[in-house]
């Protein structure tokens, strides 16, 4: 049997452009013999669609697209969709099978996750409706991806029905170590329950979810017949029956540059933005964010600004633009010292008798982002952000100053990963400037200044925030694990503080399972004070 894995790259919302590519991918998939083709969950509406859903006439337009699918397919199709239940009553995220100018549901999604990516409660029926069909002589099911327990009983069940092949369609957002991870689980669950399992993952990205494709196809004895890349567009067919495909290792770290390109550049292009612009500095932060946007939307596209002012140094200045020179990058320099003295002479009569503190040095920031703000409006610039998660986690950045821009393309990269992006991406070409990587990273705000005079050293910061964000730590197993009780205190009073910061910053590329705004709020008012508690305590019964 040849089946074709359909891995694309689709636009939320526009409905006509993506059953124009499913009908291409199919017609591309019938040249090559094949007997089915099968596209992602979503693949009719172009993904999550949040409150479009509610909107009866988007509702419509998607049903008048499965209608000409079905009057158009030359092929077995099998694609992510909504429809109405079978009792016409409750819309539903479903897999519909398109066949011989009639198209069935052949399963809907069962269980909804409550998490931070989509909220399917608030716009679908759980019915977990389902139909077994035949093609080949092989009995097919599909299962809708929602969580891995969910996904495990399924296919144990449909070992039990005596499925040959359990089709897995996904709109599954990427996350650190999930590449490893799901191809594991699937070979396992294929070897486990002796049935063949065909993986179809979504491609692309949308409003920095980024979604990493990487399908494939595992038969029974654990054996790979089909591998997609991650993070690419790809149409693959081959024969069930024939030889297996080599695996790729997986490298996280290129993995997670892979991921940042892909959710910067579709973020421009699907919100028809041309060319990006954004602070050069001398720092690893805006370095690693021009090369991440060179690579998404090229050169030509991106402007480098520097802006100077009395205390930034020689070397940052030579080596921003040994940097957009590796990068064949356009700069502009915009000095900023007479704003400042401007700003400082108007406002001096209202300062008086007050020392020079934090006021002047995000001033500096605020006038920078009215000159990158200025050129947006001008010449028509998309402005980037080059925060990453280390400072917007204890507020090391200016409100409406360097905080400002529309993308954040590293904000969910601790700084330690900043460094590590930064060194694989000189692996593809000479990028980043030595110095740049190894300097003491500095705002250069005041003289002499370094970040470490305002945090713990980054290596120290991270490894807390890990503990924190991540591993969910309690307050005594930090201690434990070696870290200073002042300076976890320090941490914690900080990314307490910091969270209005974070609720005013632009969205950014999602990474990992603990990105800011979408897995982590904390109040904004927030009279929490951490400290050691006994686990032993844990709601323990009163007696009245």
């Amino acid at each position: 049997m040849k089946i074709a894995l359909a891995q694309v790259n689709q636009t939320v919302g526009k409905i006509k452009e993506n059953t124009d590519k499913i009908l291409k991918f199919a017609q591309d998939a019938k040249d090559q013999n094949a007997d089915l083709i099968v596209f992602p969950e979503f693949s009719v509406v172009g993904g999550f669609c949040n409150d479009l859903f509610l909107f009866n006439d988007f509702i419509i337009e998607n049903c008048k697209s499965m209608e000409f699918i079905t009057s158009a397919a030359k092929i077995n199709i099998l694609a992510g969709v909504v429809t109405k239940d079978k009792f016409n009553q409750n819309y539903i995220d479903a897999v519909a099978l398109f066949s011989d100018k009639d198209h069935m549901t052949v399963v809907s999604a069962k269980e909804f996750l409550n998490d931070a990516e989509f909220n399917d409660k608030k716009y679908f029926n759980s019915t977990g409706f389902s139909n077994v069909f035949k093609l080949n002589n092989k009995n097919i099911a599909c299962i809708i991806a929602d969580s891995q327990v969910s996904i495990e009983k399924n296919i144990e069940k449909a070992s039990w029905l005596g499925i040959d092949i359990v089709i897995l369609l996904s709109c599954s957002v990427y996350y650190k170590g999930k590449t490893e991870k799901i191809r594991n689980l699937l070979k396992f669950l294929a070897k486990e329950n002796s049935l063949d399992i065909a993986y179809v993952n979504m491609v692309g990205a949308h409003d920095g979810y980024v979604f990493d494709g990487g399908s494939l196809y595992v038969n029974k004895n654990g054996e790979i017949k089909a591998l997609a890349e991650t993070f690419k567009e790809e149409l693959i067919v081959f024969d069930t029956e024939g030889s297996s495909v080599a695996e790729k290792e997986t490298n996280q770290i290129k993995e997670l540059y892979d991921a940042s390109v892909l959710g910067l550049r579709d973020y421009i292009e699907k919100n028809k933005f041309k060319k990006c612009a954004f602070g050069i500095s001398g720092g690893i932060d805006s370095a690693l964010t021009l090369a991440i946007a060179v690579d998404a939307i090229g050169s030509d596209n991106v402007l480098g600004v520097l802006m100077p002012s009395k205390y930034t140094s020689k070397e940052s200045i030579d080596y921003s633009l040994e940097l957009c020179k590796n990068l064949n990058v356009q700069t502009k320099t915009i000095s900023i010292n007479d704003i400042y003295n401007v700003y400082i002479n108007q406002l001096t009569p209202f300062f008086d008798g007050k020392s020079k503190d934090l006021t002047e040095e995000n001033l500096q920031a605020r006038i920078r982002s009215n000159i990158l703000m200025s050129l947006s409006n001008k010449f028509g610039y998309f402005i980037l952000c080059t925060c990453n998660k280390s400072e917007d986690a204890v507020g090391y950045s200016t409100l409406y100053g360097d905080a400002t821009g529309g993308y954040s393309p590293i904000s969910d990269l601790y700084k330690k990963e900043v460094y590590e992006l930064s060194k694989y991406r000189n692996t593809i070409s000479k990028a980043i400037p030595e110095f740049i990587i190894t300097r003491p990273p500095t705002a250069e705000l005041r003289e002499n200044q370094k970040d470490s005079d305002s945090l713990p050293e980054y290596d120290i910061l991270d490894d807390i925030l890990v503990k924190i964000l991540d591993k969910k730590m309690t307050y005594s197993q930090i201690i434990e694990s070696g870290v200073k009780e002042e300076v976890l205190n320090k941490v914690w009073k900080l990314l307490s503080v910091s969270e209005y910061k974070r609720r005013q910053s632009p969205i950014g590329t999602k990474l990992s399972p603990s990105a800011f705004l979408r897995d982590i709020n904390f109040p904004i008012s927030n009279g929490y004070v951490w400290k050691p508690m006994r686990e032993k305590d844990l709601c323990q019964k009163t007696t009245m």
